[in-house]
């Protein structure tokens, strides 16, 4: 069938997504005298208690005109009743009347991507949409590339964007169509996976995962996606991860960039004694990336390395064994409650300690008690790293502010009487792109220290 067009775009017909025409943004909102500075300065959420009307008699996902106190125009986007953040904006540009239809869509995605291939990473696994920083709020699209093909798994967080989801195929042809380098048609495939909670904050059902597109040969459940290598230059490395049930979307891209921090800043790290392997232990590993990364490098270093990798998961814990192996690296894998594991592990017995965990803190309210998890956590992470050892410590949350997570350190590192030199700071990958004025798209956080 042919991608049609002179430039290869599909052609989507406006009806394929609900509220595409410019008609369907005849609903105007205004914002409350004095309501406008933040969103003037460029946050792109406008919450319900600063407009002047009441956002309800909408439709979850509707598009939404927004305008000020006198009635200037100031952006278009979706609304939601249901949701504290009643208006997302997707344009500040008065001239573009659809900016939920398929040709705006596209040019967004053409965009990011031109973004991602700027960075370097259009060639391995990458995020290629996150949501507000790439001006489709609540939408994030993961491409994974294996081979010889691609897998985009696509996540509606908002009602906004679950109202497009049906014209994501179409839209995601157009898009590999427009790449100078596409990869066949007939090689790639889409999972829909909006088996997340936050789509309950929006009035949204979480749904199971949906294989939208198949590519024949390619077993979601257990591919082996393309990553980017911590030395600039070097072969990708190829990861097993589970791209249909697996957690997220099946990998955690937004490490990429702290681990490639991690990895040559420790590359030279000795083992306590001659002779004897570098030994890692990689906390809530999932797959392993961050043990099997570190284990490249310092291979490549010329140190064996020994790695525990530690998860609730069982099935995690078989992948990241592969992985770890996969690198040359012995692996001994444990299934446990991590925090209550450490407890049993001598002081000064690893190396190198990672503590990746996910998000303790998913709401203000937890806060206080997520915070103290942290600090449990850390503290015995400073207990069991040798002297002259290195600790990574990372964060996802995106409540704990960088300054009371390093606190947290701080405390955690004298509770053992521990002096720590840290070496690296690092955040998120620069296919989760960060925009200054919001603060909410920028949440990981990740420390590495040499304990003294």
């Amino acid at each position: 069938m042919p991608l049609g067009g002179r430039n290869g775009r599909v052609r989507v017909m406006p009806q394929q997504i609900k509220g595409s025409s410019s008609a369907d943004s005849k609903s105007v909102w205004r914002l409350k005298s004095g309501a406008d500075r933040r969103f003037r300065g460029g946050h792109p959420w406008v919450y319900s208690n600063e407009l002047t009307e009441s956002p309800k008699g909408i439709e979850p996902g509707e598009p939404m005109e927004l305008r000020d106190a006198t009635g200037k125009f100031l952006a278009r986007g979706y609304g939601n009743p249901k949701s504290l953040i009643a208006f997302r904006a997707l344009t500040r540009d008065e001239a573009e009347v659809a900016p939920l239809g398929p040709d705006f869509l596209v040019r967004a995605l053409e965009r990011a991507g031109r973004l991602r291939a700027a960075t370097g990473l259009a060639k391995v696994s990458h995020r290629l949409c996150f949501g507000e920083a790439d001006g489709l709020p609540g939408l994030i699209v993961d491409r994974y590339r294996t081979k010889d093909a691609q897998v985009f798994v696509v996540q509606a967080h908002t009602a906004g964007m679950d109202r497009v989801l049906g014209s994501v195929p179409e839209l995601l042809r157009s898009y590999v169509a427009s790449q100078a380098d596409p990869v066949a048609w007939e090689k790639t495939a889409i999972v829909f996976r909006n088996d997340v909670g936050v789509r309950k904050l929006e009035g949204l059902e979480e749904e199971e995962p949906r294989i939208v597109k198949a590519a024949a040969g390619l077993e979601l459940a257990d591919a082996r996606i393309l990553i980017a290598p911590t030395t600039p230059g070097a072969a990708p490395v190829q990861f097993w991860v589970d791209l249909y049930h697996g957690q997220k979307t099946g990998f955690f891209l937004d490490q990429a960039a702290n681990i490639q921090l991690a990895a040559q800043r420790l590359a030279q790290l000795s083992a306590s004694r001659p002779g004897r392997p570098v030994r890692i232990l990689d906390l809530f590993c999932y797959v392993g990336q961050w043990g099997a990364q570190l284990a490249r490098a310092l291979r490549s270093a010329g140190h064996e390395v020994e790695v525990v990798a530690m998860d609730a998961s069982a099935p995690a814990l078989e992948r990241a064994r592969k992985n770890i192996e996969a690198e040359g690296a012995r692996c001994e894998t444990r299934r446990a409650d991590i925090l209550a594991a450490l407890e049993s592990i001598e002081p000064g017995s690893f190396d190198i300690v990672i503590s990746d965990p996910p998000a303790l803190i998913k709401g203000r309210k937890d806060i206080p008690v997520g915070t103290h998890a942290y600090l449990q956590l850390n503290t015995q992470v400073f207990r069991i790293v040798r002297p002259e050892g290195a600790v990574v410590s990372c964060s996802c949350s995106g409540l704990l502010e960088e300054e009371s997570f390093l606190k947290t350190l701080s405390k955690a590192a004298y509770r053992n009487r521990r002096a720590v030199r840290w070496i690296g700071r690092g955040t998120q990958s620069a296919d989760h792109p960060m925009l200054l004025e919001f603060t909410e798209g920028r949440y990981l956080k990740c420390w590495v220290g040499i304990v003294q």
